[in-house]
């Protein structure tokens, strides 16, 4: 089989791009080692697309963190010990990149894709939105102290001329638009509402991009492992997997944190680490009374997302390796982050069956993601979003359909290249 496209990874990026490539007349084969679609960092993340929260997470000050999340108990970022030295070279790059002056060029980049990927996210809201429980709510980030709360406002106002929509609200304007945060009322400084930011189910989005490629004739394996790369000369030509070689005129690498193991001759310009998220899932199923709006807590880091009628309680950055390890007591320390942000349901939430998860999120060393071509002919990458995955699956698939099928771009594309400057 020779056909024009061979994506390597079942994830948000990886189906996004095999169904852009499809809907422009492509023949795809995606294949998938795990058991279905969707079932990695997709499976229970944030269920946020979020235009709001481009910030690269290695801000100015980030050092400072790191080395207190050493010795802090349950701090929101942490570092594994034995995760120090893979954490390297890429470290380097990370602390150079939070220089003010680069953190805010980064976040504008960011910004401008985001905002390009909800405009392409829009064909599926439009024809496809409760089939992945996605609704326009907005969300609301609360503070408890007033110099974060200038801080946001000041950062929001350089990027408004982007296109970011905002805007401040009172603390009894933050309790009006949800009455659930009214027992936080006399802590809370204010908050900000982002109007276009969008909760959905991304796993659902995937399998039902999954069925769609099906349809249409397309093919997908899953339990499907890629080995190796083919190569004819300099050029790849396809990849070995557990069922057969599968021949492409272009094969893309979607595989999150492990695209670097199949990329040996571009390891050194993906400059990407694992870093673990956790989530939690409420089932309050029977619970009448629920938050409505999704609220992040800028200063606890942590963020509840009402979804399909659960809560969904997500948080907590762990540099900790490829360890998928699920940890009760970083579980614990989200179940007391979510009272602590909603302490009137702390007695529901007790009642509540849960399911907590973790997963990988692929974190480039600029805050960037890696979208185009490598130095080997035919192979292509769509990875490194870290936190934003969701918000800009469907942009950055747009923009690699068009790279490889040589068709203008809507953006700079070298700003996401592979061999771009760190």
């Amino acid at each position: 089989m020779n056909v024009d496209a061979l994506i390597i990874g079942g994830g948000l990026c990886g189906i996004t791009t095999a169904h852009r490539l499809a809907k422009r007349g492509c023949s795809v084969v995606l294949v998938e080692a795990s058991e279905d679609i969707g079932t990695g960092a997709n499976y229970a993340n944030g269920a946020m697309l979020v235009p709001s929260q481009t910030a690269p997470w290695n801000s100015p000050g980030i050092l400072a963190t790191l080395l207190r999340s050493l010795v802090t108990q349950n701090p929101t970022v942490r570092i594994k010990p034995k995760a120090i030295p893979t954490l390297l070279k890429w470290g380097l790059y990370f602390l150079k990149n939070s220089k003010p002056h680069l953190h805010e060029l980064h976040r504008r980049q960011l910004l401008e894709l985001a905002l390009f990927s909800m405009d392409v996210f829009e064909d599926y809201y439009k024809g496809y939105a409760d089939q992945f429980d996605a609704k326009k709510c907005g969300t609301i980030k609360i503070y408890r102290d007033q110099s974060s709360l200038e801080a946001q406002i000041r950062s929001n106002r350089h990027l408004s001329e982007v296109g970011l929509d905002w805007e401040v609200l009172t603390p009894d304007q933050t309790v009006e638009a949800e009455p659930h945060l009214q027992a936080l009322a006399p802590q809370l400084a204010g908050g900000i509402r982002f109007s276009a930011d969008v909760v959905a189910d991304s796993r659902k989005f995937c399998q039902l991009l999954r069925d769609d490629l099906v349809a249409s004739g397309q093919k997908i394996h899953v339990n499907c492992q890629a080995n190796e790369l083919l190569m004819s000369g300099d050029r790849v030509i396809g990849a070995r997997t557990t069922i057969g070689d599968i021949r492409a005129k272009n094969t893309i690498l979607a595989l999150g944190a492990n695209t670097r193991k199949l990329a040996p001759k571009d390891a050194r310009s993906i400059l990407m680490r694992p870093v673990k998220g956790y989530s939690v899932t409420y089932d309050t199923t029977g619970v009448n009374d629920l938050p409505s709006y999704p609220i992040i807590d800028e200063g606890m880091h942590v963020g509840i997302v009402p979804i399909n009628g659960k809560l969904r309680a997500v948080g907590i950055a762990e540099f900790a390796g490829h360890d998928d390890t699920l940890s009760p007591k970083i579980t614990r320390q989200l179940d007391r982050l979510t009272k602590s942000v909603y302490p009137n349901l702390a007695q529901t939430i007790d009642c509540c069956k849960r399911e907590p998860w973790t997963g990988f999120r692929p974190m480039s060393a600029d805050g960037l993601p890696y979208i185009g071509a490598t130095s080997s002919k035919g192979l292509w990458v769509n990875t490194g979003h870290g936190h934003l995955g969701w918000t800009l699956a469907t942009g950055s698939a747009e923009l690699l359909a068009d790279l490889i099928l040589d068709k203008p771009t809507a953006l700079d594309a070298s700003t996401y290249a592979v061999t771009r400057s760190h």
